[in-house]
């Protein structure tokens, strides 16, 4: 009976740990960063990932994020959307809508030169983030277009 409860249990515990599988982490993929890494923009699998330090709440190192698929273009889409309104500033905001996030391009000019804040909030949070200022180049650098 000794060996029979004996046996049993090393039956119960070996398919105990046969549920534990090792799985393999996928690393996104760096796409750029711009403004001393206070903005950085990533890719896992079709998914972009851009990730910002808030300018709202300067002393709290809170990031905020937002991501999207890059469904028909998506990603060069919006690059070229934000370069255009380094050329032709625009008079008021750009809004833009993701699936999950709302976009705001601010471009403000300031002593002749073009800085771009980037505000994105999730649908019905009602919560806004803020990226810190941005020139062409660190967007140029942000979406992988110069080293």
């Amino acid at each position: 009976m000794k060996r029979f409860t004996l046996f049993v249990m090393l039956i119960i515990s070996s398919v105990s740990f046969a549920q534990l599988k090792k799985v393999d982490v996928v690393k996104p993929t760096f796409i750029g960063s711009a403004g001393s890494q206070s903005v950085e923009c990533t890719k896992l699998g079709n998914t972009y990932t851009f990730v910002y330090a808030d300018l709202n709440f300067p002393n709290i190192k809170a990031n905020k994020e937002f991501s999207f698929n890059d469904v028909d273009n998506t990603f060069e889409d919006l690059y070229k959307t934000i370069a255009d309104g380094f050329e032709n500033m625009p008079k008021e905001d750009v809004n833009l809508s993701l699936p999950d996030y709302l976009l705001t391009l601010k471009y403000k000019k300031t002593m002749g030169i073009v800085s771009l804040y980037l505000e994105s909030s999730r649908n019905g949070s009602g919560v806004t983030g803020s990226t810190y200022p941005l020139t062409k180049k660190q967007v140029d650098k942000l979406f992988g277009k110069k080293k």
